[in-house]
């Protein structure tokens, strides 16, 4: 009669989680001398190891870490400008556009004064909205070009 003996990954795999071994490994085990004294074996070795102290460094490996990152550079950025010059822009443009469409006030005088003002509001609104997500792309793409 011919034995096939389990290999190692076999008896490591039954050794770590019983329940969701194969019937074939199990009923092997439980019939095989050689196969049991390697199942005792591995257990005494997971045993052993778990009982080792766990390593610790003589050093602070964090600090070690830290001094070998790069050091950010801080810098004093031109966003306050940027800011205000897209403030004064608009501000022109509105201005501009108030002041070349006075003489064509006949074109708004079927509409109701309310009307006008959403749709102020609403592309005031839009174009705020666009500003800060262009703003805050800027700023990421800034940040990731002063990493390097």
């Amino acid at each position: 009669m011919v034995i096939k003996h389990l290999t190692d990954n076999e008896v490591q795999q039954y050794v770590v989680d019983k329940q969701h071994c194969e019937v074939e490994i199990v009923e092997h085990i439980h019939f095989c001398e050689v196969c049991s004294a390697k199942v005792e074996v591995y257990k005494l070795m997971i045993e052993g190891i778990k009982q080792q102290p766990q390593p610790a460094f003589e050093f602070d490996l964090a600090k070690m870490v830290m001094q070998q990152l790069p050091q950010v550079k801080t810098k004093v950025s031109n966003d306050k400008f940027l800011v205000w010059l897209f403030v004064s822009i608009g501000i022109i443009f509105i201005g501009g556009g108030l002041y070349f469409f006075q003489r064509y006030s006949e074109l708004f005088e079927g509409l109701r004064t309310i009307f006008i003002y959403l749709i102020a509001v609403t592309a005031v609104t839009i174009l705020v909205y666009l500003f800060i997500d262009m703003y805050k792309k800027y700023r990421h793409e800034m940040k990731i070009l002063d990493m390097y």
